[in-house]
């Protein structure tokens, strides 16, 4: 078997010799010494700790040295019956990326969370084995944390046997047939019925950053602070208000937090999660955002009429294509917008752009205020696609960062407020994010210097993900 060291070395001398069409073999070769460095790690960790809590001496920890010992049996046979399945789903991962410049699946992904937990339980590991007889060691949490992941390890077991399964039911190279409903719906009823609190408790955040765990566990605790006050007679800031006061338990209970967390996912509905995430909607809580954020000079939302646009094929400025409004569901409406400029620059006080403001009263242009000096129209133009899951949050939501990039880049900012579901049921939000980006690229004039020079796409979580993916796709069709 591999030591460490020389897995290792091997690794780095593979990544030095790799060259052309062989580097996603050796791809495959170097991610398979990975999962093998791990597997040893995790299988020696467990015989180190089972060794010196079953040794001669007697422990001064009682039940819970027998806790720790049975958990690491347990982890200990986890990783012997996973390491098999993992050296799978090496092998025939790659077939299953987005194309070959991007390796990256749901089987990928699967596999990589896998490890990091598994690193999660060799560090912890090590320190146990190492610290077990120190006069500060905590007995009862450690063996609560390893048993945390232990189960999150058996559920990682279980996703990895239905994804395996999910392989050998669809053809080769394809991660889902939708013609098949009847495997649809098995996958989803085998999902459904796994305990998912695990992975909300104590072991929440471990394939993420540390710096982001401290983020992550705010939030759920929030969310479920939020959902056992949830439905009472309150306003959505007073609910926010009182779920202050219950969420201790959750800070100190991490099981509480997880099995709170999976009841909430399992049986709260869509109007629970809009009131949730448009909690930071609320006068209040934007008003403390707003007083905390950088001050700008132009913060103005608009309405633009549907109209249909005529814009240049990248391909050969000559030609026109036509870009139509919105009309899924509905048809033809307007898209709204909110602009944010940290300095008013020319045309973003013309009557032009002043006409589709959607304030009351208009907004008094900054040229007529003493103290402004109007700057020359800026390069660039950033057009942003807030979060939300598609079903809450507007750009309002978002103005404290918008505002210190427009700072600190130099740059104003568009955000589109694309309609909500379920009220604007796929595709009417791509729809209006499409047009959005194709109305700014034909007002150039009223942000930047040049026509066409700089207009960059932003977005955060999955919304601007898929809006960005879209225009690309639409831009890359007009071509």
């Amino acid at each position: 078997m591999l030591t460490d060291g020389a897995a290792r070395a091997a690794l780095r001398g593979s990544a030095r010799t790799e060259s052309g069409g062989s580097s996603r073999k050796k791809m495959r070769v170097a991610s398979d010494m990975d999962h093998k460095v791990v597997f040893a790690a995790l299988d020696r960790v467990c015989d180190d700790i089972i060794s010196v809590l079953c040794g001669p001496s007697d422990s001064p920890y009682g039940s819970v040295t027998k806790r720790l010992v049975a958990c690491m049996k347990k982890i200990q046979e986890h990783g012997r019956a996973l390491e098999p399945v993992v050296a799978s789903f090496t092998a025939v991962y790659h077939h299953y990326d987005f194309d070959a410049q991007t390796p990256g699946n749901g089987y990928r992904t699967l596999v990589k969370v896998l490890q990091s937990c598994l690193l999660h339980i060799v560090h912890k590991g090590r320190y146990i084995a190492s610290n077990h007889s120190g006069a500060f060691f905590r007995a009862e949490h450690n063996a609560s944390e390893m048993e945390a992941y232990c189960s999150a390890l058996c559920q990682l077991r279980a996703l990895l046997y239905l994804a395996q399964q999910l392989i050998h039911d669809n053809e080769h190279g394809q991660l889902y047939v939708l013609q098949d409903a009847e495997l649809s719906r098995r996958f989803v009823q085998e999902y459904s019925s796994m305990h998912k609190a695990c992975f909300y408790g104590r072991c929440l955040g471990f394939q993420f950053s540390p710096a982001l765990r401290p983020f992550l566990q705010t939030v759920v605790i929030s969310m479920v602070s939020y959902g056992e006050t949830y439905g009472r007679q309150q306003s959505g800031i007073g609910t926010a208000a009182l779920s202050l006061f219950t969420s201790g338990k959750y800070v100190i209970d991490p099981e509480l937090r997880g099995a709170e967390f999976e009841r909430i996912t399992q049986n709260l509905d869509m109007q629970f999660w809009k009131s949730f995430w448009n909690v930071t909607e609320s006068n209040i809580l934007s008003g403390f955002s707003r007083i905390a954020s950088n001050p700008v000079q132009v913060n103005v939302t608009l309405t633009v009429p549907p109209v249909a646009l005529r814009l240049p094929l990248a391909s050969d400025p000559r030609l026109l294509t036509t870009v139509s409004p919105p009309i899924a569901h509905w048809g033809p409406g307007p898209v709204h917008m909110r602009l944010v400029s940290y300095e008013l620059r020319e045309g973003q006080d013309s009557e032009e752009l002043l006409a589709l403001s959607r304030s009351d009263p208009v907004p008094v242009p900054g040229t007529r205020l003493p103290w402004v000096q109007k700057q020359p129209r800026s390069p660039w133009l950033l057009v942003h696609f807030h979060g939300g899951g598609f079903v809450a949050q507007t750009s309002r939501s978002h103005e404290n960062y918008l505002r210190t990039w427009s700072k600190e880049l130099g740059v104003p900012v568009l955000s589109v407020d694309y309609s909500l579901s379920p009220e604007a049921p796929f595709p009417r939000a791509l729809e209006e994010c499409f047009y959005a980006y194709c109305w700014a690229l034909n007002n150039c004039h009223l942000w930047i210097s040049l026509r066409l020079q700089k207009v960059h796409r932003s977005g955060d979580n999955l919304p601007g993900r898929v809006h960005k993916r879209t225009t690309d796709d639409k831009l890359e069709d007009d071509r």
